[in-house]
């Protein structure tokens, strides 16, 4: 089951919805399991034969966090290294695994013969929030919780198949408070609001990119005017894609009254490759950062630490996304460009001097250019296929006029456009009282809009809901979900 599936809308959400606050008024507990049900269903509606992996992994990690809470060293560190080690022996056996044997064969000249393996949905995810749990009770940074909100906290359906990527101390809290358990019409209006945005993004935006981008890819030689137009619209297409699926999850958490984080804060319009990560996938960037790059070393130890950490973690950030050497360059790549932008700052000795504004331009375009160029890899099959279409974006396959791309496709583009670089983002628009977003970073926009829980909003959310179930029969599964 997806959020942008009519059964989803119109079934499952409304029955989980109601029963919750139904029993809530009774108890919490109650309403807590009827949480863990739906969620359990929701993911076994994808594909039940994981649910025992799921199950399993939860047991375990739960335990061996209990184990180290009450544990002295070195005890500790023992359970920390048997959990953390089982949890990736599982994710790389199911990720991973074929990745090995086909770089092996490659290298080699081998023959092994590729395994049948099925990867199980959301398990990058679910992996993840369960290491920042093990590594904060190694630390003592988390205490002892009931089993129940644990359960909750990992299999909770609204992040589980596409994020974010959840911490444990801001969401245990939440499950254990009983003011979440009864309903706030404001919460419901918001999240509501918010949903709904998400999915225009979704099948309004970004399934309309579809075919532009499989034009650029489809060819063999894309020239310059086709591979930048497609390069484009697949950035485009991947931010609306995600972010979409990152605002429906929010707004469904909302309406039960408990805040997931924010995920995205208009990353286009970042001023630096930082910048971007603070703004793209900011959970996952939250995780690299806390638990691969400090315990690292992070910038303790000098500047050519520094640089070698970075790469590590952006290497392994683009292994986590999949397993093809693509996504490898990709965050290899990426890991480049953090250490050029940090030996530059550090070469010239203007950290947090504030740029002239040509300067300041130029240095966004030039991000967002380095951003293009990666996503070549990201989106593209092979290496091979993503040199094609680079070789495309330098001209070295001639210029043409794109005959494939409809006055639609020209449309979608420019409106994609718009929003990205130049509108409000969706956390701005409904979240702008909200703790959460008043932490985030300011981001440029041309006018500010405000949502209110009123009838012309309703209006208008009501307007967009009807575009999107007009358009629900022909949707595309989300990016993310695969990874």
């Amino acid at each position: 089951m997806i959020f942008n599936s009519f059964s989803f809308l119109f079934l499952f959400f409304p029955l989980i919805l109601t029963g919750f606050f139904l029993i809530g008024r009774k108890s919490q507990q109650g309403a807590a399991l009827w949480i863990v049900g739906g969620s359990l269903l929701f993911y076994c509606l994808w594909d039940y034969r994981f649910l025992p992996l799921l199950l399993a992994s939860i047991v375990f990690n739960y335990w061996t966090g209990h184990r180290m809470i009450i544990a002295e060293q070195p005890h500790r560190q023992r359970w920390l290294i048997l959990a953390i080690a089982i949890d990736l022996l599982l994710l790389c056996f199911f990720k991973y695994v074929n990745f090995f044997i086909g770089s092996i064969n490659g290298i080699f000249h081998q023959q092994l013969q590729a395994l049948q393996i099925i990867v199980p949905i959301g398990i990058s995810f679910f992996t993840f929030t369960q290491i920042s749990f093990l590594v904060d009770a190694y630390y003592k940074k988390s205490t002892a919780v009931p089993f129940l909100q644990y359960l909750l906290f990992v299999s909770y359906f609204p992040y589980i198949v596409a994020g974010p990527v959840l911490h444990h101390q801001e969401m245990i809290p939440q499950f254990s408070d009983p003011k979440k358990y009864t309903l706030d019409p404001l919460n419901l209006a918001t999240g509501l609001a918010l949903f709904v945005l998400g999915l225009a993004k979704k099948l309004l935006i970004a399934d309309n990119l579809v075919p532009v981008i499989d034009s650029v890819f489809a060819a063999q030689q894309p020239q310059l005017l086709q591979a930048w137009l497609g390069m484009l619209a697949y950035s485009f297409q991947l931010y609306f894609d995600f972010s979409g699926y990152s605002d429906m999850a929010i707004g469904v958490s909302r309406c039960l009254g408990f805040q997931l984080p924010l995920n995205f804060n208009s990353p286009y319009k970042a001023a630096s490759i930082s910048d971007f990560w603070l703004r793209w996938h900011i959970s996952l960037s939250r995780f690299l950062r806390n638990y691969l790059y400090i315990p690292l070393g992070g910038n303790r130890r000098g500047q050519l630490t520094r640089y070698r950490n970075l790469l590590l973690t952006m290497l392994l950030g683009g292994l986590w996304h999949g397993a093809n050497w693509t996504f490898v360059v990709w965050g290899g790549l990426h890991g480049v460009y953090l250490c050029i932008q940090h030996g530059w700052q550090f070469w010239m000795g203007t950290r947090g001097a504030a740029p002239h504004r040509i300067l300041d331009a130029a240095t966004r375009m030039l991000t967002l250019l380095a951003i293009l160029i990666a996503w070549c890899f990201f989106r593209a099959p092979d290496v091979s296929s993503a040199f094609e279409v680079l070789g495309g974006m330098i001209g070295i396959h001639g210029i043409s006029v794109v005959q494939e791309i409809t006055s639609f496709g020209y449309l979608m583009l420019i409106t994609g456009g718009a929003i990205a670089f130049l509108m409000p983002n969706t956390n701005e628009i409904v979240l702008y009282l909200d703790r959460y977003y008043k932490q985030s970073l300011p981001a440029f926009s041309l006018f500010r809009i405000h949502w209110l829980p009123n009838v012309p909003w309703g209006i208008i959310s009501g307007l967009l809901l009807a575009l999107c179930l007009l358009s629900m029969e022909r949707t595309n599964d989300f990016i993310y979900a695969q990874f």
